[in-house]
């Protein structure tokens, strides 16, 4: 996850996703999640995708109205650039997971 342009669609599905009522979990957090590893199973995207301990991680934040930074927090964004062919069919699949769930 190196690109902005790329989490920000991911983001974008999950929220157009819980405004419909089609999240892929009960939760959107997880709903981006499933996303971001490209499956409908939360152990294998926990696995494939999840934090790990000790381990380096981006923290995302969307949502619809303006997100404040907390105090303390110092922020860094990804590079926004155009999206490669591999993220455009991850993305791509991302918004068909919805279809392999029913």
């Amino acid at each position: 996850m190196r690109n902005e342009v790329f989490v920000e669609l991911l983001a974008a599905q999950t929220l157009q996703a819980e405004s419909s009522g089609g999240l892929l979990a009960n939760k959107p957090e997880m709903d981006f999640l499933l996303r971001l590893a490209g499956t409908t199973q939360i152990s294998r995207a926990i696995r494939d995708a999840g934090a790990k301990a000790g381990g380096q991680f981006v923290l995302v934040v969307a949502g619809r109205s303006v997100v404040r930074r907390p105090p303390g927090i110092v922020a860094k964004e990804l590079p926004r650039r155009g999206l490669t062919d591999s993220e455009r069919a991850r993305i791509e699949k991302a918004a068909l997971l919805n279809a392999e769930r029913a």
